[in-house]
Order: C-alpha cells, then structure tokens, then sequence
C-alpha cells in the first residue's frame, strides 16, 4: 500500500491581497501633492507596476495617506502618462507604494496592454494564483 506524505506535495503559498498582477518595471516617475499642506515634490524610479498602484523609490520621502500626481516614462514609445490621485498607502524609507485611485479609460487600457506585453513565464512567480474568483 502506497502511502502520501506531505513531502511530496507543493508547498502551499496563501492568496496574497493584491488586486492586479504586477511587473518588475524601472522606469522614471515624478511626482507632486494634490493638497496644498502636503507638499511633496520629486523624482524616482518605479519598482513594479499594475492595474492598481506601483511601488516606487525616491530620494524625497512621502507621507503615508498624501495623494500625488505621478508622471510616469513607461517603455512604450508613447506619451509620458499623468496619474492623478495616486494614494500613499506604504512608506518605508524612501519607498513608496500607492494605488490609483482614479484611472481613466484610456489610461487603464494602457497600463494593462503594457502589463499584458510585458508577463512573461520567466519573470513572473509561481508561488501565487494570477487570477481571483469572486
């Protein structure tokens, strides 16, 4: 009689909170506060993108809960793209992340063809599940 043990099985990896799959993506950013009392203003590098947000890296530090506008050089040979109420919802150091809070049509459609052209099998975990059944 064969018996299974749990060696033999994948490790299981929970479902993490993300919304969107994201990119390993360096491009430059630069970004500026909405509100007058949260002046923020700099420039910085991209460390990933998606549907939702980005994570960035920067020399000017952000507050958590600023909302900014992100200009963002995306590889893709087109216009510069203007991301306006980005919320800050992680700080550490000089890194950043915030979720788009208000993404056009036009430019929805443009960040996911990037994010679509850009997924490959090679740069891309097998550690999670890519798509959330709700």
């Amino acid at each position: 009689m064969m018996h299974l043990t749990m060696q033999n099985l994948k490790k299981y990896i929970p479902l993490d909170n993300r919304f969107a799959e994201r990119v390993t993506l360096t491009c430059h950013v630069s970004f500026v506060g909405e509100i007058p009392t949260q002046p923020h203003r700099g420039e910085g590098l991209t460390k990933n993108l998606s549907l939702s947000g980005c994570q960035l890296a920067s020399d000017q530090r952000v507050t958590r809960g600023t909302l900014l506008t992100l200009t963002v050089a995306l590889p893709d040979g087109l216009p510069k793209l203007v991301l306006k109420s980005s919320h800050v919802v992680w700080v550490s150091g000089c890194q950043f992340s915030v979720r788009f809070m208000d993404l056009g049509h036009d430019q929805r459609k443009r960040i996911q063809t990037f994010i679509w052209k850009s997924i490959s099998r090679d740069n891309v975990s097998d550690q999670r599940s890519r798509f959330r059944l709700k």
